[in-house]
């Protein structure tokens, strides 16, 4: 197992332009990109980076309205994203540093007034029975100052959940902690971590140091064996996939 830190300028990025479908688009094909950092088949997501770089209007760039195929949580790098409910008209905006995630089963529609680039891990379970209703009718917003309550951890840490897919396989929100050190554990989940305050190093078995500071992120494969270390106050926003 391969502990991947995430870079948002990647070697070669932009070279090849994504295949796209015109029947998706109510404009001209607009020219996309993509690098994939991780993908797992087996459990149904992927991570990587996405960039569409056409400079356009409003109108311009709107993908035709259809319920959200997977859930996918967001880290909106550059530009500005407004997400569309299809059935009320109200409009949810995310900006570079708001991290989001459309839920499975929403009916929206994607808008974007110019160049966006986000890093983006997709779920969706192959073979499983899509819901019938999304979670929740809405984007969700993975914010420290969300007003739900916070949860003390069974290691004395704590954290928020925000979101959780309808097989309770996929969770993300918010984790909290003063300076700590861990031992050595086989971890229990694939997870997804983006600091959002301090510094925090993941030390693999053979002794290699990953380190992230505040805005970088990390990927850390079910079953990799590694230690985790801050010595100072961290607040990090995570997804968890579990098989």
């Amino acid at each position: 197992m391969k502990i991947i830190k995430l870079n948002n300028n990647p070697k070669k990025f932009g070279d090849n332009i994504d295949d796209l479908e015109e029947r998706r688009f109510e404009s001209t094909l607009p020219r996309q990109h993509t690098h994939n950092y991780f993908e797992n088949k087996t459990l149904g997501f992927y991570l990587g980076l996405w960039e569409n770089t056409d400079e356009c209007t409003y109108e311009s760039t709107d993908i035709i309205a259809a319920p959200y195929a997977y859930d996918e949580f967001m880290v909106i790098i550059e530009g500005v994203v407004e997400i569309k409910n299809s059935q009320t008209g109200n409009v949810e905006t995310a900006t570079s540093g708001n991290n989001i995630i459309i839920p499975q089963g929403y009916d929206c529609q994607w808008h974007q007034k110019g160049y966006v680039r986000k890093l983006q891990l997709i779920y969706q379970p192959p073979e499983e029975i899509k819901p019938n209703h999304p979670a929740c009718e809405h984007v969700i917003y993975i914010d420290e100052k969300n007003a739900l309550p916070w949860q003390a951890t069974s290691d004395g840490f704590h954290k928020k959940v925000l979101y959780q897919s309808y097989n309770h396989k996929f969770t993300s929100g918010v984790w909290q902690a003063d300076s700590f050190s861990t031992d050595m554990i086989a971890f229990p989940y694939n997870e997804f971590i983006i600091l959002k305050q301090g510094s925090l190093i993941c030390t693999d078995e053979n002794g290699v140091e990953h380190k992230i500071n505040t805005g970088e992120a990390l990927f850390v494969p079910q079953g990799t064996r590694c230690s985790w270390q801050a010595q100072e106050k961290i607040s990090l926003h995570f997804v968890q996939i579990k098989q």
